[in-house]
């Protein structure tokens, strides 16, 4: 009797552990809600929240504060005046702690002064190479190589929680040969794309639509006296995110295509409306 009971539980435990585990995979969106006053609301619940992923309803698995560390890839567009050397420093002193930074400057190319780092003697060197610099000779297409850069070096790092920021007063070229293959790298990367940009010129499918697909912010400034509080915005935006998981079943196809809504009345959210292809 003793035999047949210790056989027994052998059998079950041969067969728990080798239990085929659920093939569910799980996604993971960052976004950020505001309400009509512009103030950042912090208390969704995911019972007031809706995800489709490809027009299909998905199930909530959790939503709360976004706490993760921060990957975030400064593109910074000043025709070499250094004008906005001292917005990037209070956006990095408001999220210091919070995030690890790699910034770019066109110089008319986007050249890497920084890369990603948390070390804050690091980042005042930095800083110190946005100073003015010349003029530099615009080139429209060069913003779009460097977010292009950003994105690829993101996704290489399998960066968890990237944001890419872009500031300029030069802008894009409309019809870039380039800004396809830039979306695609966007999206690839899961990064969200803000865009702060001096009022009158002309963004193009990147710095247009890229914010609007990616989740980011797009801001408008009309000088650099603005510069600071709008990019003030964007950090509050960032260090305001939640971060909700949700689930797909087994055997279904993912799907890019992502909507994010809320039955709270009167309340915006900011989300990715496409998704890696992983």
């Amino acid at each position: 009797m003793k035999r047949i009971l210790t056989l027994s539980l052998i059998l079950l435990a041969a067969t728990t552990g080798t239990a085929r585990p659920s093939a569910d995979v799980v996604r993971t969106v960052y976004f950020s809600a505001v309400d009509g006053n512009g103030v950042h609301v912090t208390d969704l619940t995911a019972a007031e929240l809706t995800v489709k992923e490809g027009g299909k309803d998905r199930a909530i698995e959790a939503v709360k504060p976004a706490t993760a560390l921060m990957q975030v890839s400064l593109l910074v567009d000043d025709g070499g005046t250094g004008g906005f050397t001292a917005a990037v420093g209070q956006f990095i002193q408001a999220t210091f702690g919070r995030a690890e930074y790699a910034v770019r400057v066109l110089q008319p190319q986007a050249i890497k002064v920084q890369d990603f780092t948390r070390n804050g003697d690091e980042l005042r060197a930095a800083l110190g190479r946005l100073g003015q610099r010349g003029r530099v000779q615009p080139d429209n297409e060069q913003i779009i190589a460097g977010v292009f850069d950003a994105a690829k070096e993101l996704r290489q790092r399998e960066a968890r929680r990237p944001s890419i920021i872009a500031l300029t007063i030069t802008g894009e070229k409309a019809l870039a040969d380039s800004a396809d293959e830039t979306m695609n790298a966007l999206k690839a990367s899961g990064a969200s794309l803000s865009v702060v940009y001096v009022t009158g010129i002309a963004l193009g499918k990147v710095l247009g639509d890229g914010p609007k697909q990616s989740g980011g912010m797009i801001e408008q400034v009309t000088g650099q006296v603005l510069l600071g509080p709008t990019l003030k915005k964007v950090a509050d935006n960032l260090l305001n995110q939640y971060v909700l998981t949700y689930t797909v079943p087994d055997g279904v196809k993912l799907h890019e295509r992502l909507s994010l809504s809320t039955t709270r009345k009167g309340v915006k959210i900011l989300a990715p409306t496409k998704l890696p292809d992983k």
